[in-house]
């Protein structure tokens, strides 16, 4: 697994993993890493290209996974799961840092799947950030949860592609969960991540660094 990365200090202190939507790659995803790094310099990003071809783009899972039956899909993410932790494993050992000193960012298919990795790695990261995410499976993840970082939520009222009732049934079950949660709601925001997204997850992903 491969992908673009960007860091502009002296020496790595933490790691921040950026996981990219349906059609989409890394690309798009480390284009966050500039600003973000204004506030997070010692902060390594990395955003990996999906280990599935889409279109000009990649994906982790399939196009269809909300209509195929539940075991099925829910196989699709735990491989594409299996594939980020052995990535972001060997990045950790790269740079001799810990959980601690882990955030992920997902937007959209990669918040998904940034909620599954969060939640069912054995040592708790830092904070994970769900841009225009939801929930994939509730009922076959609770049984894998084995952690509970920070997460903030952040979603458009205005979302064609994941409509905004995703994002309650994501903050609900989050909550439900005994993750610690912070919900945004983008007033007719679509689905994007806008400037103000931006400096939202920095912060949080900055917040919790510092309290690790």
């Amino acid at each position: 697994m491969n992908g673009p990365s960007f860091f502009s200090g002296d020496s790595v202190k933490s790691l921040v993993v950026m996981l990219h939507g349906r059609g989409a790659s890394g690309d798009n995803m480390i284009s966050l890493a500039p600003q973000m790094s204004k506030e997070l310099p010692s902060t390594q990003f990395l955003a990996p290209h999906a280990h599935m071809s889409y279109g000009s783009g990649y994906t982790w899972f399939s196009d269809s996974v909300r209509d195929m039956e539940e075991r099925t899909a829910f196989v699709e993410i735990t491989q594409a799961a299996e594939a980020v932790n052995k990535f972001i494993d060997a990045q950790l050992a790269r740079f001799s840092i810990g959980d601690g000193e882990l955030s992920l960012v997902g937007f959209s298919q990669g918040a998904m799947l940034a909620i599954y990795v969060g939640l069912c790695r054995a040592k708790k990261c830092a904070s994970i950030i769900c841009y225009s995410g939801a929930i994939p499976f509730p009922h076959a993840l609770v049984p894998k949860i084995r952690s509970k970082p920070n997460v903030c939520v952040i979603h458009g009222t205005d979302d064609y592609v994941i409509p905004i009732h995703y994002f309650y049934e994501c903050v609900g079950f989050l909550r439900e969960q005994g993750v610690p949660t912070v919900e945004y709601k983008m007033q007719g925001l679509d689905h994007t991540i806008n400037s103000e997204g931006a400096k939202i997850g920095m912060k949080f992903i900055k917040d919790n660094f510092a309290a690790s």
